[in-house]
């Protein structure tokens, strides 16, 4: 499970760091293995998609912090 917009941080929710930094990592894998294997609207769908779950479970625009269009996110 990833931060709650709730204000609880993550030890709070039995989350650790370490299983923050895992999972994101693990979405970083998975996104590059999808951009060589996708077309471009195909990813950037997935990205926009992935944005607004994080969005909904961290209430962080993730979106304007890290747009599709930048290479330098992905």
């Amino acid at each position: 499970m990833l931060l709650s917009a709730s204000g609880q941080d993550a030890s709070e929710d039995g989350v650790t760091d370490d299983e923050v930094v895992a999972a994101a990592e693990s979405l970083g894998e998975e996104l590059a293995a999808a951009k060589e294997s996708s077309s471009e609207f195909a990813f950037t769908t997935m990205v926009m998609q992935c944005n607004e779950a994080i969005g909904d479970e961290t209430g962080v625009d993730y979106g304007s912090v890290c747009g599709a269009d930048d290479d330098g996110c992905c």
